[in-house]
């Protein structure tokens, strides 16, 4: 095996011997063989680990945590620990077609501007049957999004995690997971990604099987997988939008957190302060200090009071709200007319030079 192989598959594994085998012999299939697999198990309590050590591949690399690290934290070491240029993400519950590396090195290759890289997704369930809401699912992820797209990303993720390779280099630039996070590190990864100029995309063939079931962690506490997302939101999203001049993005970002209904289940004050921050565009740091600034009652002077006012535009029917929708529609077509003159104009300059050098 290479010091440097092509690819480094990354499998999270925690309490998955009925699921890790059928994992990792679907990566030994793959069509493009030069890769590592790096397993990290993060405390697993049944027969996991004995599992894993059954393969004989010099290529499976078994990094055991000595204390439960949680998903974030394990994905970490196993990014820090792994060799190739590409990273590929697959959890130890969920499998991948025999010819889906090959598949997306090849768009990577026709795209090289692109870092990270996903597939369309198969949803099925704990046994491997097509889940019951599978056309639903698909019908959702499964879909051509922009994901260079701000918009794209406001308050949802099509983007399956493990669906992904990851430029390693890029990783590298951009950091590791926010350990703090339990419910959607992947979501800040990549929108952390976005803010920092690395191409998105996913290629349109279901190539990755992804069980869901009750062991997942995702779902388990809408609340704190609202907190985790504003926080990406506000970290990533928010100052992309001003660099880019997206008020109606911005607009969007703030109603669709304050109309969410985990909103209510915060004392509140503690909605005033959240929507102040997105209000001010707080800098923050990690994830453990969003949510102390959320408890912090001597932030209230600095954000109770936009936070109140923000609710109060953006509830369902409020008065502000609508004026705030039409603001977005003016600006949205102030924005389009400035495009369209821009095209205008650079249509007549080529013309004028082609007219030049014609004479």
């Amino acid at each position: 095996m290479s010091d440097t192989p092509l690819l480094s598959y990354i499998v999270l594994s925690y309490n998955y011997e009925h699921y890790i085998d059928h994992t990792i012999r679907s990566i030994l299939r793959q069509t493009v063989q030069d890769f590592e697999i790096v397993v990290v198990d993060d405390c697993s309590k049944d027969n996991s680990v004995e599992v894993v050590k059954s393969f004989r591949d010099p290529r499976i690399r078994l990094l055991c945590n000595e204390r439960n690290l949680g998903g974030a934290g394990s994905y970490n070491r196993a990014v820090s620990a792994a060799r190739g240029e590409w990273l590929v993400n697959l959890d130890a519950d969920d499998w991948i077609a025999p010819h889906k590396a090959e598949v997306q090195l090849e768009f990577a290759e026709k795209h090289p501007e692109m870092d990270v890289i996903g597939s369309y997704v198969a949803f099925l369930d704990a046994d491997g049957a097509p889940h019951p809401n599978a056309e639903v699912l698909e019908n959702t992820v499964n879909q051509p999004h922009d994901f260079g797209r701000v918009d794209t990303w406001v308050g949802t993720n099509n983007l399956c995690r493990s669906s992904v390779m990851m430029r390693r280099s890029a990783h590298m630039r951009i950091g590791l997971d926010d350990p703090n996070m339990a419910r959607a590190p992947d979501y800040e990864l990549w929108t952390r990604a976005l803010r920092e100029g690395c191409g998105i995309a996913t290629v349109p063939e279901k190539l990755t099987y992804l069980r869901l079931h009750s062991s997942g962690v995702t779902h388990a506490d809408p609340l704190g997988t609202l907190l985790e997302l504003s926080y990406a939101m506000l970290r990533n999203l928010m100052p992309l939008a001003e660099k880019r001049s997206l008020y109606p993005t911005i607009q969007r970002i703030l109603a669709w957190v304050c109309r969410n209904p985990e909103v209510s289940r915060l004392a509140p004050i503690q909605r005033y302060r959240l929507m102040g921050m997105l209000m001010q565009a707080t800098e923050i740091g990690d994830f453990a200090s969003f949510k102390a600034a959320l408890s912090n009652p001597e932030n209230d002077e600095k954000w109770a009071t936009s936070g109140r006012r923000a609710m109060a535009m953006f509830i369902d029917g409020a008065g502000p709200y609508q004026d705030v929708r039409t603001l977005q529609r003016e600006v949205a077509a102030q924005v389009a007319a400035a495009e369209y003159w821009r095209q205008t104009a650079q249509n007549w300059e080529r013309e004028y030079m082609n007219v030049a050098r014609a004479s």
